[in-house]
Order: C-alpha cells, then sequence, then structure tokens
C-alpha cells in the first residue's frame, strides 16, 4: 500500500513538473499581440516618414524665376494658374532659402491677379486665331475671284474668236489652256463667219485685249497671306513683391504684368 502511494504521487509530481514546464515555454498572446500591434504602428510611421521626406525638399525648394530690384526687393513672377495654385495650397514660398508666408488676403491678390492674366493670354490667343483665319479667308476669296475673272475672259474670247473678231495671243493661249474643246469649237465657228473690215472693231478688241493682260498681270502678283507669329505678341505673367530689407521677410502687393514680345 505505501508502495502504490508513492507511486501515486511521483507520477502526480512528474504531471505537475510537466505542465509548469509547458506553461513556463507556452508563448503569451497578449505579449504576442502588443508586440504585433507595435511592429505595425512602427511600419505606418516609417512609410509616412519616407513620404514625409520625398515631399519636403520639393517645398523646400527656392523659387526659380526670382528678380532681383535691388535694396532688399525681390519680385517672384508665375507663369501659369498652377503655379499660383500650388504656393495658395501651400500658403508660402521659399526664396533666398527663407520662407515667404503669404496670408489670406495676398492670396487672395495672387490668385486675382492668375485669374487675370490667364484671361489675357486666352484674348490675345483669340486674336491669333482670328487673324490666321482672316488670312485664310482672304486668300480663298482671291483664288475665287481669279477663277471668276479667268472664265469671263475665257468665254468672252470665245464669243470674239466665234464672231471672227481680233483677239491677242495671250487671250488665244488663256482660252486654248483653260478650256481645249470651246477653243476647237470656237475656231471653227470662226473660220465661217465673214467679217468687214472694221478698224473701230479692231481698236476695242485691242484695248479689250489689253485689259485682259493688265488683269492677269495683277491676278499673277505675289501676295502675302502671312500673319504674325504667336512670339511677336505680348505676354503675361503675375508678380509677388518681396521685401528682405527686415528681420523677417515679407510678402507684398501682388499682380499681372505684360511681357512685351522679344525684338527678332
Amino acid at each position: 500500500m505505501r508502495i502504490l502511494n508513492d507511486s501515486t504521487a511521483s507520477l502526480t509530481g512528474s504531471i505537475a513538473k510537466a505542465s509548469y514546464t509547458a506553461v513556463a515555454k507556452k508563448p503569451s498572446l497578449a505579449k504576442d499581440k502588443v508586440a504585433l500591434d507595435t511592429a505595425e504602428i512602427s511600419d505606418e510611421a516609417r512609410v509616412m516618414q519616407e513620404k514625409r521626406q520625398l515631399a519636403e525638399p520639393a517645398d523646400l525648394q527656392d523659387w526659380s524665376d526670382v528678380i532681383d530690384r535691388g535694396n532688399g526687393k525681390f519680385t517672384a513672377r508665375f507663369h501659369s494658374a498652377a503655379e499660383i495654385a500650388g504656393i495658395v495650397k501651400r500658403g508660402y514660398l521659399m526664396v533666398k532659402g527663407q520662407r515667404v508666408t503669404l496670408d489670406k488676403q495676398q492670396q487672395k491678390e495672387l490668385l486675382a491677379a492668375g485669374r487675370q492674366m490667364e484671361k489675357d493670354r486666352q484674348n490675345v490667343m483669340n486674336q491669333f486665331m482670328l487673324e490666321e483665319q482672316l488670312a485664310s479667308a482672304r486668300q480663298s476669296a482671291d483664288s475665287w475671284k481669279k477663277a471668276a475673272q479667268q472664265q469671263s475672259r475665257v468665254m468672252q474670247t470665245a464669243m470674239r474668236i466665234m464672231h471672227g473678231r481680233h483677239v491677242s495671243g495671250a487671250d488665244e493661249k488663256e482660252l486654248a489652256e483653260a478650256a481645249p474643246e470651246l477653243y476647237s469649237m470656237a475656231k471653227s465657228a470662226g473660220t465661217l463667219e465673214k467679217l468687214k473690215e472694221d478698224r473701230e472693231q479692231r481698236e476695242r478688241d485691242r484695248k479689250l485685249s489689253e485689259a485682259n493682260e493688265r488683269q492677269r498681270a495683277e491676278e499673277n502678283e505675289p501676295r502675302d497671306y502671312s500673319t504674325k507669329p504667336l512670339s511677336a505678341y505680348p505676354t503675361y505673367a503675375t508678380e509677388l513683391t518681396i521685401d528682405f530689407s527686415g528681420d523677417v521677410p515679407q510678402a507684398g502687393a501682388a499682380g499681372e504684368v505684360t511681357i512685351p514680345p522679344a525684338e527678332a
């Protein structure tokens, strides 16, 4: 009986020891969960930090188009509404390594000047396109006029030949080139026409041929339908004054400026 009790106690002790060892080696779920959450938060923070590091250099770059007016006065120039929108959204721009902050009124003035700049640029583009269209219309009108005048001369010359009247060599050549079939018909009819000698009629025909020659010469004169290029028109920009004479740079007035075309 004593031996049985000792065996039972020994077995119970072994089981208890094994259970204690298993519990001691088993990882804590709560501890692992905290560690996992901590790792996830660290990753998110790291990603945000990397994004911030990538964004900061662009925000901290000096504005590229800055004019030194002397005595600590500068002018920042903007060439598009997108540039202005970016500065207004950020609320500042960098000039000479220093942040120049814009208050609400300055932001409003800058946006208004940018809108006027875009409007004036569109007006210039509209004027340029209008002149291009007018030049094209003049060229088309001259072409139609030339064709109509030539057709009138050709028909007149054919009628004169049919009636046996005198025509110049230039008139006859024009008819032959413009309407070969009509020319052949006119020549055939003209040979059958009996025309009395009429000096006055021959003089009228001579003057008519001279008028036709002058008209042809005028039609063949070179015409210039070109228009001035877009670069010959003024363009527009928006400027913001900046004062560095004090301890802190101060943004001033904003407005539109006209940039005259470059001299050829």
